[in-house]
Protein backbone atom coordinates (compact mmCIF):
# COMPACT_ATOMS: atom_id res chain seq x y z
CA UNK A 1 0.00 0.00 0.00
CA UNK A 2 1.03 3.67 -0.34
CA UNK A 3 0.78 4.23 3.13
CA UNK A 4 3.89 2.22 3.62
CA UNK A 5 5.73 3.95 1.56
CA UNK A 6 5.04 7.65 2.87
CA UNK A 7 4.57 6.77 6.55
CA UNK A 8 8.86 8.12 6.76
CA UNK A 9 7.98 11.06 5.79
CA UNK A 10 5.80 12.23 8.37
CA UNK A 11 4.45 11.93 12.18
CA UNK A 12 8.12 12.62 12.87
CA UNK A 13 9.47 13.67 15.85
CA UNK A 14 11.55 16.59 16.86
CA UNK A 15 13.95 15.25 19.38
CA UNK A 16 17.00 16.57 20.03
CA UNK A 17 16.59 20.02 19.41
CA UNK A 18 17.39 23.39 21.74
CA UNK A 19 14.57 23.67 24.59
CA UNK A 20 13.72 26.73 22.89
CA UNK A 21 13.41 25.91 19.62
CA UNK A 22 10.80 23.03 20.78
CA UNK A 23 8.71 25.76 22.55
CA UNK A 24 8.59 28.11 19.61
CA UNK A 25 7.50 25.55 17.53
CA UNK A 26 5.58 23.07 19.52
CA UNK A 27 2.33 24.86 18.95
CA UNK A 28 2.96 25.46 15.09
CA UNK A 29 3.72 21.33 14.69
CA UNK A 30 0.42 20.55 16.92
CA UNK A 31 -1.79 23.36 15.00
CA UNK A 32 -0.65 21.84 11.52
CA UNK A 33 -0.89 18.06 12.21
CA UNK A 34 -4.12 17.18 12.04
CA UNK A 35 -4.32 19.60 8.94
CA UNK A 36 -1.57 17.50 6.83
CA UNK A 37 -2.19 14.35 8.08
CA UNK A 38 -5.67 14.41 7.10
CA UNK A 39 -4.64 15.95 3.85
CA UNK A 40 -1.98 13.39 2.93
CA UNK A 41 -4.44 10.58 4.42
CA UNK A 42 -6.96 11.95 2.00
CA UNK A 43 -4.72 12.28 -1.03
CA UNK A 44 -3.04 8.81 -0.91
CA UNK A 45 -6.29 7.20 -0.14
CA UNK A 46 -7.33 8.41 -3.24
CA UNK A 47 -4.64 6.49 -5.24
CA UNK A 48 -4.96 3.12 -3.21
CA UNK A 49 -7.16 1.61 -5.02
CA UNK A 50 -5.43 2.30 -8.52
CA UNK A 51 -1.98 1.46 -7.69
CA UNK A 52 -0.21 -1.46 -6.00
CA UNK A 53 3.28 -1.10 -6.27
CA UNK A 54 5.24 1.03 -4.35
CA UNK A 55 7.56 4.01 -5.56
CA UNK A 56 11.39 3.44 -5.30
CA UNK A 57 12.65 3.77 -1.85
CA UNK A 58 15.29 6.42 -2.97
CA UNK A 59 13.47 9.61 -3.73
CA UNK A 60 14.80 12.88 -1.73
CA UNK A 61 13.48 16.02 -0.44
CA UNK A 62 15.99 18.99 -1.79
CA UNK A 63 15.34 22.55 -1.10
CA UNK A 64 17.46 25.27 -1.94
CA UNK A 65 18.01 28.30 -0.39
CA UNK A 66 18.61 32.36 -2.14
CA UNK A 67 18.19 35.63 -1.85
CA UNK A 68 15.62 37.26 -4.02
CA UNK A 69 17.62 37.69 -7.08
CA UNK A 70 20.69 35.45 -6.35
CA UNK A 71 20.32 32.86 -9.30
CA UNK A 72 18.69 30.76 -7.46
CA UNK A 73 16.05 29.95 -10.20
CA UNK A 74 18.66 29.82 -12.23
CA UNK A 75 20.27 27.01 -10.44
CA UNK A 76 17.13 25.48 -10.00
CA UNK A 77 16.56 25.28 -13.66
CA UNK A 78 20.23 23.62 -14.22
CA UNK A 79 19.29 21.11 -11.69
CA UNK A 80 16.44 19.81 -12.99
CA UNK A 81 17.95 19.62 -16.63
CA UNK A 82 20.68 17.72 -15.35
CA UNK A 83 18.83 15.91 -12.74
CA UNK A 84 15.42 14.90 -14.49
CA UNK A 85 14.32 12.83 -11.24
CA UNK A 86 13.62 15.86 -9.61
CA UNK A 87 10.52 17.66 -9.34
CA UNK A 88 10.30 21.43 -8.85
CA UNK A 89 7.52 22.34 -6.28
CA UNK A 90 8.06 26.12 -6.54
CA UNK A 91 5.28 27.75 -4.19
CA UNK A 92 5.39 31.22 -5.95
CA UNK A 93 3.89 29.25 -9.18
CA UNK A 94 1.80 27.47 -6.87
CA UNK A 95 0.16 30.03 -5.41
CA UNK A 96 -0.20 32.09 -8.77
CA UNK A 97 -1.84 29.13 -10.06
CA UNK A 98 -4.46 28.48 -7.07
CA UNK A 99 -5.12 32.33 -7.33
CA UNK A 100 -5.28 32.30 -10.82
CA UNK A 101 -7.64 29.34 -10.87
CA UNK A 102 -9.75 30.25 -7.81
CA UNK A 103 -9.15 27.72 -6.13
CA UNK A 104 -10.13 27.02 -2.32
CA UNK A 105 -6.44 27.88 -1.23
CA UNK A 106 -6.44 30.37 -3.86
CA UNK A 107 -9.06 32.39 -2.51
CA UNK A 108 -7.54 32.29 0.81
CA UNK A 109 -4.33 33.16 0.19
CA UNK A 110 -5.87 36.10 -2.29
CA UNK A 111 -7.41 37.73 0.96
CA UNK A 112 -4.20 37.88 2.59
CA UNK A 113 -2.04 39.35 -0.52
CA UNK A 114 -4.98 41.64 -0.58
CA UNK A 115 -4.20 42.83 2.53
CA UNK A 116 -0.60 43.30 1.66
CA UNK A 117 0.33 40.70 4.40
CA UNK A 118 2.11 37.21 4.11
CA UNK A 119 -0.25 34.29 3.20
CA UNK A 120 -0.09 32.04 6.44
CA UNK A 121 1.76 29.73 6.87
CA UNK A 122 -0.82 26.62 6.96
CA UNK A 123 -1.94 27.31 3.48
CA UNK A 124 1.07 27.20 2.06
CA UNK A 125 2.19 23.75 3.31
CA UNK A 126 -0.98 22.38 2.14
CA UNK A 127 0.00 23.97 -1.19
CA UNK A 128 3.45 22.32 -1.04
CA UNK A 129 1.69 19.17 -0.36
CA UNK A 130 -0.49 19.05 -2.40
CA UNK A 131 2.08 18.84 -5.54
CA UNK A 132 4.57 16.75 -2.99
CA UNK A 133 1.98 13.51 -2.26
CA UNK A 134 1.50 13.57 -5.93
CA UNK A 135 5.40 13.53 -6.89
CA UNK A 136 6.10 10.98 -4.22
CA UNK A 137 3.24 8.42 -5.53
CA UNK A 138 5.27 8.44 -8.87
CA UNK A 139 8.97 8.11 -7.36
CA UNK A 140 10.14 11.07 -8.53
CA UNK A 141 12.18 13.67 -5.90
CA UNK A 142 11.70 17.37 -4.90
CA UNK A 143 12.87 20.32 -5.50
CA UNK A 144 11.69 22.97 -2.88
CA UNK A 145 11.91 26.45 -3.91
CA UNK A 146 10.80 29.29 -1.94
CA UNK A 147 9.26 27.09 1.39
CA UNK A 148 10.29 26.90 3.79
CA UNK A 149 11.72 30.56 4.17
CA UNK A 150 11.39 30.38 8.39
CA UNK A 151 12.42 28.36 11.13
CA UNK A 152 8.98 27.58 12.04
CA UNK A 153 7.86 27.04 8.26
CA UNK A 154 10.73 24.46 8.24
CA UNK A 155 9.55 22.97 11.76
CA UNK A 156 6.06 22.05 10.04
CA UNK A 157 6.92 20.91 7.10
CA UNK A 158 8.85 18.34 8.88
CA UNK A 159 5.98 16.70 9.82
CA UNK A 160 4.98 15.77 6.50
CA UNK A 161 8.66 15.47 4.51
CA UNK A 162 12.04 14.46 5.65
CA UNK A 163 14.07 17.33 3.90
CA UNK A 164 17.54 15.31 3.39
CA UNK A 165 19.43 18.08 1.14
CA UNK A 166 19.51 21.70 1.09
CA UNK A 167 21.11 23.96 -0.95
CA UNK A 168 22.32 27.33 -0.07
CA UNK A 169 23.02 29.83 -2.29
CA UNK A 170 25.10 32.94 -0.62
CA UNK A 171 25.61 35.69 -2.87
CA UNK A 172 27.11 38.92 -2.02
CA UNK A 173 24.26 41.68 -0.91
CA UNK A 174 26.06 44.24 -3.44
CA UNK A 175 25.88 42.13 -6.60
CA UNK A 176 21.98 41.35 -5.86
CA UNK A 177 21.42 45.02 -5.47
CA UNK A 178 23.34 45.97 -8.28
CA UNK A 179 21.34 43.41 -10.40
CA UNK A 180 17.70 44.47 -9.51
CA UNK A 181 18.32 47.93 -9.14
CA UNK A 182 19.77 47.73 -12.94
CA UNK A 183 15.69 46.53 -13.59
CA UNK A 184 13.41 49.17 -15.27
CA UNK A 185 10.35 47.95 -16.65
CA UNK A 186 7.55 49.58 -19.29
CA UNK A 187 4.25 49.83 -17.48
CA UNK A 188 1.87 49.29 -19.97
CA UNK A 189 3.46 46.15 -21.66
CA UNK A 190 5.45 45.15 -18.82
CA UNK A 191 8.35 44.65 -20.53
CA UNK A 192 11.46 44.81 -18.81
CA UNK A 193 15.29 45.72 -19.15
CA UNK A 194 17.95 45.15 -17.33
CA UNK A 195 20.90 47.91 -17.79
CA UNK A 196 23.58 44.91 -17.13
CA UNK A 197 22.66 42.84 -19.70
CA UNK A 198 19.61 43.48 -21.48
CA UNK A 199 19.74 47.18 -21.78
CA UNK A 200 17.30 49.49 -23.89
CA UNK A 201 18.40 50.73 -27.58
CA UNK A 202 18.29 54.64 -26.22
CA UNK A 203 18.28 54.53 -22.30
CA UNK A 204 15.00 55.66 -20.53
CA UNK A 205 12.55 54.72 -23.33
CA UNK A 206 10.81 51.49 -24.77
CA UNK A 207 12.13 49.94 -27.81
CA UNK A 208 8.71 49.33 -29.42
CA UNK A 209 6.88 52.38 -27.99
CA UNK A 210 9.37 55.29 -27.17
CA UNK A 211 7.68 55.52 -23.87
CA UNK A 212 9.58 56.26 -20.74
CA UNK A 213 10.70 53.26 -18.72
CA UNK A 214 9.98 53.30 -14.74
CA UNK A 215 12.07 51.91 -12.07
CA UNK A 216 9.52 49.84 -9.50
CA UNK A 217 9.76 50.84 -6.13
CA UNK A 218 10.76 47.24 -5.07
CA UNK A 219 13.55 47.73 -7.16
CA UNK A 220 15.13 50.82 -5.78
CA UNK A 221 18.57 50.15 -4.03
CA UNK A 222 17.42 51.47 -0.53
CA UNK A 223 14.30 49.19 -1.17
CA UNK A 224 16.53 46.15 -2.09
CA UNK A 225 19.08 46.41 1.08
CA UNK A 226 15.78 46.16 2.99
CA UNK A 227 14.47 43.17 1.57
CA UNK A 228 17.60 41.49 1.86
CA UNK A 229 17.91 42.35 5.46
CA UNK A 230 14.72 40.95 6.22
CA UNK A 231 15.61 37.78 4.60
CA UNK A 232 18.31 36.98 6.16
CA UNK A 233 16.93 37.87 9.44
CA UNK A 234 14.17 35.41 8.64
CA UNK A 235 16.36 32.09 7.56
CA UNK A 236 19.47 32.41 9.65
CA UNK A 237 18.06 30.75 12.33
CA UNK A 238 16.62 28.09 9.52
CA UNK A 239 20.45 27.13 7.69
CA UNK A 240 21.43 26.66 11.53
CA UNK A 241 19.02 24.32 11.78
CA UNK A 242 19.73 22.36 8.41
CA UNK A 243 23.23 22.75 9.53
CA UNK A 244 22.20 20.97 13.24
CA UNK A 245 20.64 18.37 11.12
CA UNK A 246 23.88 18.27 8.88
CA UNK A 247 22.15 18.32 5.25
CA UNK A 248 23.24 21.99 4.14
CA UNK A 249 25.69 22.83 1.61
CA UNK A 250 26.67 25.95 1.05
CA UNK A 251 27.93 27.80 -2.24
CA UNK A 252 29.82 31.28 -2.26
CA UNK A 253 29.73 33.29 -5.63
CA UNK A 254 28.43 36.16 -7.71
CA UNK A 255 27.66 34.71 -10.89
CA UNK A 256 25.11 31.09 -11.51
CA UNK A 257 27.28 29.85 -14.21
CA UNK A 258 30.49 29.63 -11.90
CA UNK A 259 28.71 28.41 -8.63
CA UNK A 260 26.35 25.54 -10.81
CA UNK A 261 29.42 23.38 -11.26
CA UNK A 262 29.99 22.75 -7.58
CA UNK A 263 26.78 22.45 -6.94
CA UNK A 264 26.56 19.71 -9.76
CA UNK A 265 29.34 18.04 -8.06
CA UNK A 266 28.23 18.09 -5.27
CA UNK A 267 24.68 16.69 -5.86
CA UNK A 268 25.75 14.11 -7.63
CA UNK A 269 27.86 13.02 -4.89
CA UNK A 270 24.74 12.57 -2.77
CA UNK A 271 22.55 10.76 -5.26
CA UNK A 272 25.29 8.42 -6.29
CA UNK A 273 23.91 5.88 -4.19
CA UNK A 274 21.00 6.05 -5.66
CA UNK A 275 22.31 5.31 -9.23
CA UNK A 276 24.27 2.08 -7.61
CA UNK A 277 21.10 0.89 -5.94
CA UNK A 278 19.22 1.17 -8.75
CA UNK A 279 22.06 -0.69 -10.90
CA UNK A 280 21.88 -3.49 -9.13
Amino acid sequence: MMQAFVSPYIRRTIVGKPSFLLRSSNTIVRSFASIYHAEMEDLISQDDTSSSSSPPSCAHSLLILGKPGGGKGTISGKILSDFPQFRHVSTGDQLRQHVRNETKLGLEAKKYMDEGSLVPDNVMIQMVMKDAVEAIKNGQSLLLDGFPRTMEQAVALDEQLDVDMVINLCIPNETIIERISDRWIHPSSGRVYNYSYKPPKVTGVDDETGEPLVQRDDDKPESVLKRLNKYEEATRPLVQYYEKKGVIQTFKGTESDVIYPEVQGWLGEQLADDVEANTI
